[in-house]
């Protein structure tokens, strides 16, 4: 059921229904409600799993990229994440704030890891920090706010994330 959800709430954004996740999943909507309360509930564990593969995500990036080049990986797979489902959007806090604010702050976390480690290697600026991060995040979350069609928000939360990464490089 949270894979036909995931799929709904990627189609539909946040205003997707428990029947519209019932019609996917190719259950009835009380089999749905057998297993989450509604619909606040389903959004509460696609929060937990995203929540996961994130983490899942930092571990790969930092072992396999050097580090600046998993912070770059990093910001721009949120951000594609972002404009995709809308996750961490003004929506998204909008609707389910205390959900929207768990995920940011794991994923700031892990963007914070992948930054500490790139300035430590000299890849990113020393004078680069935490704050920083949540300003790209919050551009990127401004660009899915006004811009509906997803391929055009995908290119500019794309661009927003070039012009940060272009302020962060460090000397070294």
């Amino acid at each position: 059921m949270l894979r036909a959800a995931r799929e709904v709430f990627r189609e539909r954004g946040l205003e997707a229904t428990v029947r519209n996740v019932a019609h996917r999943a190719g259950v009835s909507t009380a089999t749905v409600h057998r297993r989450f309360s509604g619909r606040d509930a389903i959004v509460a564990d696609l929060a937990e799993q995203v929540a996961g593969e994130w983490d899942e995500r930092w571990e790969v990036l930092a072992r396999g990229f050097p580090a600046e080049v998993a912070l770059e990986r990093a910001l721009r797979l949120v951000a594609s994440e972002t404009v995709a489902t809308r996750a961490c959007s003004p929506d998204h806090r909008e609707l389910f704030p205390e959900r929207a604010r768990e995920l940011e702050e794991r994923v700031h976390r892990g963007l914070c890891r992948l930054l500490a480690d790139a300035r430590e290697t000299g890849g990113i600026s020393a004078a680069v920090g935490a704050e920083d991060l949540r300003l790209v995040m919050i551009s990127v979350a401004a660009v899915v706010a006004v811009e509906s069609d997803e391929e055009r928000a995908e290119r500019a939360a794309q661009r927003v994330v070039t012009h940060f990464l272009r302020s962060f490089r460090g000397t070294g």
